[in-house]
């Protein structure tokens, strides 16, 4: 349909065209045919006519036999005589371009409206010469000067009643051959289109799912189809598997990248040229508390840390790996340390950056616990040093003359004793916080146990010392609660807390052993009656070789681990140990674990 209106269009300009473009060569021919006879005219025009009006007019209306209308004008521009015209009625035509041009000695040629007759004319102008010599001459002078004009005036020849004779003739070629186009695009477009449909269901398909059948444009054609048309089809179904196959890599790319994102501990985040967030993890979102489409979000509005702005901004201008030791801070946590690992991603064939991408590992624990070691070490060396030192220098003494004293052999022996003790001690609370350390409350051998029977058993084993000082050690506990736990760790973590509440009770105070069940949980506590500890050092006191008065405590014998035993062994159970105290009223402390 639409070829044929466009082939009705092609041959309707083509007329216009065409009959614009003959019209004017017709007009144009008329007008330089007209200018011919003009000059002719003015040539035969006698000698004595100028002069002689009844002359002049015969030979104008002679003249307008051919079809003319012809005018004489004398060089003032006055009208001699007109051969349609009284030339008493006329105005002055001086100013008339054709003949002001042919006064100049120019013969032309113009086109306007007449004023006389009030219809569109060609006008042709010559000048007339005067005949310098015999008016018999054969040729005229045509260098003399100029006795007059002589013009023609015709009708704009009209190029359609030239033609109204074989109009119906040309109309009916027309229409033939505008018949014979559309009969020729129609069959064209039959033979195109049925293939050119197929391929656009084809197309469609593969628009709405490259997965669906792609070989269903190649199975519509046919033999007889255009040998191009059979061409594009089967070029159009091979793209089409193509980008199918690289579709379906490229989507399970997509899941394995993010199963991996998803399945990794460390928090990573993609970046683009300008640090936005274009990829970010689970672990990352959970980190740095994203929620919703992150997507877009500048690097420090999603973190709030400089700091990894600037390992993301120097590896991106760097274009190599960066790698840095971060510390963040959290609202519902405390510091937490980092390693961050900055690696540029690729851009364009032009070599320009594509972006960063930012992995995070948490080194928090690893940095305590390189903390702890170093300060184990440290404490241990210390807590050594010193009674080794005692039996060293007290061996020596012995063995170079004491021994022949008997109370001074007595007495250093006793010292070396005493530190061997200590010694002994400490190695044997470091074995059991080491063997504590390793278990994992899965590994513990816990039976249903009477709690009042573990409460009783640790009073017992710390009854001599109390004793010793007049302390009073009461259990409070009911006979038939009960917990599982395992009874002999249970009960050296009462035997510290005891122990330890001896130690710092003055005497004859008392110190109070209970326990009870609460809400799905058992809890020991043990009050005394002793100096208390500061406010400054509660939040320490569990930590390995912590203690309040250092010097009082090695005087007494502690090694400083006793705390510490006591919280792993109520973490081994799945519980916990708090302490409240005030000083010079005393301390709480209270282990918590499930019944």
């Amino acid at each position: 349909m639409l070829l044929s209106v466009a082939i009705l269009a092609a041959a309707l300009v083509f007329a216009l065209v065409s009959g614009a473009v003959l019209s004017s060569g017709y007009t144009r021919a008329s007008a330089e045919s007209l200018s011919r006879a003009a000059r002719a005219l003015a040539a035969a025009f006698p000698a004595d006519g100028i002069s002689n009006v009844d002359a002049a007019r015969r030979f104008a209306e002679a003249a307008a036999e051919g079809g003319y209308r012809v005018t004489l004008i004398l060089p003032d521009g006055v009208v001699l005589a007109d051969s349609e015209a009284d030339p008493r009625g006329m105005e002055n035509h001086k100013e008339r371009p054709e003949v002001a041009s042919a006064l100049s000695g120019r013969p032309s040629v113009s086109r306007r409206r007449s004023a006389t007759v009030g219809e569109e004319l060609v006008y042709a102008a010559a000048p007339i010469y005067i005949n310098r010599g015999d008016a018999s001459a054969p040729v005229r002078d045509v260098s003399g000067p100029i006795a007059g004009v002589l013009r023609l005036a015709l009708h704009v020849p009209n190029f359609d009643r030239a033609l109204a004779s074989s109009r119906w003739t040309l109309a009916l070629a027309a229409l033939a051959f505008v018949v014979a186009a559309i009969a020729a695009a129609w069959a064209f477009s039959r033979m195109t289109s049925r293939p050119i449909a197929a391929l656009a269901r084809a197309a469609r398909s593969y628009g709405s799912g490259l997965a669906a059948s792609t070989t269903e444009g190649a199975l519509a054609l046919s033999a007889a189809d255009p040998e191009e048309m059979q061409v594009l089809a089967s070029t159009l179904d091979s793209m089409a598997s193509e980008i199918n196959a690289r579709i379906a890599a490229a989507e399970s790319q997509g899941r394995e990248l993010e199963a991996i994102l998803d399945a990794m501990s460390e928090a990573v985040l993609a970046l683009d040229s300008g640090l936005a967030i274009r990829i970010v993890n689970p672990a990352a979102r959970t980190l740095f508390g994203l929620e919703g489409d992150s997507t877009g979000k500048r690097l420090l509005e999603a973190t709030r840390s400089s700091a990894l702005q600037e390992v993301a901004a120097s590896c991106l201008e760097s274009g190599q790996n960066e790698e840095a030791e971060i510390s963040l801070f959290f609202p519902s946590s405390s510091e937490r340390v980092f390693r961050a690992l900055a690696a540029p991603l690729k851009g364009d064939a032009r070599g320009g950056s594509g972006g960063v991408v930012l992995v995070l590992g948490d080194i928090t624990t690893l940095r305590r616990l390189e903390r702890v070691r170093r300060d184990f070490v440290a404490n241990v060396s210390h807590e050594l040093r010193t009674p080794v030192q005692l039996v060293k220098g007290f061996a020596e003494s012995l063995r170079e003359g004491a021994l022949e004293e008997p109370e001074q052999a007595r007495r250093f022996v006793g010292i070396i004793e005493r530190n061997a003790a200590r010694m002994e001690n400490l190695i044997s609370d470091l074995l059991s916080l080491a063997s504590l350390e390793r278990e994992d409350g899965s590994r513990l051998k816990t039976e249903l146990t009477s709690i009042e029977s573990i409460l009783e058993g640790a009073r017992q084993a710390i009854l001599p010392k109390a004793a010793g000082k007049g302390i009073s050690v009461l259990v409070e506990c009911d006979e038939e609660l009960k917990a599982k736990a395992e009874a002999a760790l249970l009960e050296q973590a009462v035997v510290n807390l005891i122990d330890n509440a001896v130690k710092y009770s003055p005497p004859d105070t008392t110190i109070l052993v209970s326990a009870w069940g609460e809400e799905g949980f058992l809890l020991i506590e043990v009050r005394d009656q002793g100096f208390g500890i500061p406010a400054s050092d509660l939040n320490r006191i569990f930590e390995r070789f912590y203690r309040v008065d250092k010097a009082r405590s090695r005087e007494l014998g502690g090694t400083g681990l006793g705390l510490a035993i006591v919280k792993h062994i109520a973490i081994a159970h799945g519980g916990d140990v708090s302490v409240e105290s005030w000083e010079g009223e005393g301390s709480t402390f209270r282990i918590r674990i499930p019944l």
